[in-house]
């Protein structure tokens, strides 16, 4: 008896069809697209919202949600400028930052094992707690200018490159550690992961701190980027965030997604905002196409299930 093996299409490739297709109009309608410096304020864009995202992705593949990550972005970036607005040396100030923001995340996840709280009502009210809490902490102080060795953060291509290398990390870790191989067994079915032994709340916990230092990792990026920062930077990222994971192939409902397709999801997400600014698209309309995205990749996520559904019956 022969054996045929099929080929199975990855879940990422309409995502980078789709960026292919859009860089490659872009480029050739728009002659500005292909502008260095249009180039690199799209890469700094993609950067913040992909380090997010991948930390955002460890935490949906594992069944869980964090609606509070541009909190924490926020958060941690005015925990690391005050730290430099009292004297520190900027390498103590932007480790006071991931620390506060790898803290946030772990209180995240100690609300959720613990006290058995469900995570979209939980990092609904840190989104809250931690936004309104650095407001009040820091009187909604604007912090800035900062040091220029500080800023050489995101100078050039530096924030893509520590993308690419968050990616790298993260992607080892998730294909090639127990962790990772337990985090999507949660996310596919936490009771029978639990029967198997899986440690599920260390493994939540660690996704959530993982999540929040991603977050804090893309805070430093936007002070540097911006040269400023106060409590209310990265308002709204959260739902870029999510789309990014979304457009990307990760499914919300956990237990599936890559953290290269995240990458994918979130340069094209920030594509999109780029080709509506290069288009002369007034800002409120923004919303509406970025939410016209996510709603096709949604749709094109369930017509992909459907279809593995339908050959599994004929399988059988």
């Amino acid at each position: 008896m022969t054996m045929t093996r099929r080929f199975k299409t990855p879940r990422e490739l309409p995502t980078l069809l789709v960026l292919i297709v859009a860089c490659t109009l872009l480029a050739v309608f728009f002659p500005f697209f292909r502008n260095s410096s249009n180039l690199t304020t799209l890469g700094k864009d993609a950067a913040i919202i992909g380090i997010m995202a991948c930390g955002e992705a460890l935490v949906i593949i594992g069944g869980g949600l964090d609606l509070s990550i541009a909190s924490i972005l926020a958060l941690s970036s005015c925990a690391a400028a005050g730290g430099m607005a009292a004297g520190w040396p900027w390498p103590v100030a932007a480790a006071a930052g991931l620390l506060a923001a790898s803290l946030a995340g772990l209180l995240n996840g100690a609300l959720i094992t613990y006290r058995r709280l469900p995570p979209i009502l939980t990092t609904l009210a840190t989104l809250l707690l931690f936004r309104y809490g650095t407001s009040i902490a820091t009187h909604a102080h604007n912090y800035g200018p900062f040091p220029d060795a500080f800023n050489l953060l995101a100078k050039d291509w530096s924030p893509l490159l520590m993308l690419l290398a968050v990616v790298l990390a993260l992607t080892l870790l998730v294909t090639l550690t127990p962790f990772g191989r337990w985090l999507t067994a949660i996310g596919g079915s936490e009771q029978a992961a639990r029967l198997s032994g899986v440690p599920t709340d260390r493994v939540k916990r660690t996704a959530y701190v993982l999540s929040g230092l991603c977050a804090g990792l893309a805070g430093l990026i936007a002070m540097a980027y911006n040269n400023n920062t106060q409590s209310n930077v990265a308002t709204g990222y959260e739902l870029s965030t999510i789309a990014a994971c979304v457009v990307g192939g990760v499914a919300i409902t956990g237990g599936e997604g890559t953290i290269p397709g995240v990458l994918l999801g979130a340069f094209l997400i920030e594509l999109v905002q780029d080709a509506l600014v290069l288009t002369s698209r007034p800002p409120e309309q923004h919303g509406l196409f970025t939410g016209a995205v996510v709603l096709a990749a949604a749709i094109l996520e369930r017509w992909r299930k459907n279809s593995q559904s339908r050959k599994a019956r004929v399988q059988l």
